[in-house]
């Protein structure tokens, strides 16, 4: 029986994934380094993480920084949720199931979108809250501990590889891979039996998946 619902949030139910590369892009050229990477191909990653895999570790916090507080004004303006999802949460409060949001963003840029695109989780596991990040499985289990429920009663919901590999290595084995700006390797992600959405308005067409 599904008694909860884990979603990640950027890329799966708002569309700042695109906003993070922009503000990562702008960050890089600020303190003079050139854009030599996909950032895509990084997102979902806790942002320190993401630094230091740009630039290494001497200037990364540094980074990280100035990274966030560009995002955090890009997404005042830029934020909005992704189709169907306002549709996709009201549909789950009906039915009384609780909701997670599972980021590695900042907890006050992830408080931030979640106000712009008026989602209120019943938890709120943010990547400064727990040490390690996606794909790292803690800030799954963490939240499946706030939540009171077991993993599998439990159903993930990202758009990265890193989300697929946390809600599987923390015990969830119904997860939905929802298709975004972020490149997706079909296969890999196919390995942890995920099915692969073209987005969440499939949810709400198929609502007896609850």
């Amino acid at each position: 029986m599904r008694k909860a619902v884990i979603f990640d949030l950027d890329g799966t139910l708002a569309n700042t994934d695109e906003v993070h590369k922009l503000a990562w892009e702008i960050a890089l050229r600020k303190m003079g380094y050139e854009v030599k990477v996909d950032i895509r191909h990084l997102l979902g990653r806790k942002t320190i993480d993401i630094a230091k895999i740009l630039i290494g570790e001497s200037n990364a916090e540094k980074l990280a920084s100035v990274k966030t507080e560009i995002y955090n004004e890009l997404v005042k303006t830029l934020a909005k949720p992704k189709p169907c999802v306002i549709d996709l949460i009201n549909r789950l409060r009906d039915v009384k199931i609780p909701i997670a949001v599972v980021t590695s963003s900042m907890r006050n840029s992830a408080v931030q979108v979640l106000k712009v695109i008026k989602v209120e989780p019943d938890v709120l596991v943010a990547g400064d809250d727990v040490k390690l990040g996606k794909p790292n499985p803690m800030p799954v289990i963490e939240a499946i501990k706030r939540l009171n429920v077991d993993p599998n009663e439990s159903v993930g919901i990202g758009d990265t590889i890193y989300d697929v590999m946390a809600y599987y290595s923390a015990g969830i084995r119904e997860i939905l891979v929802v298709r975004s700006s972020v490149p997706l390797n079909e296969e890999e992600v196919r390995k942890y039996d995920a099915k692969i959405l073209d987005s969440l308005c499939e949810i709400s067409d198929w609502f007896e998946f609850f």
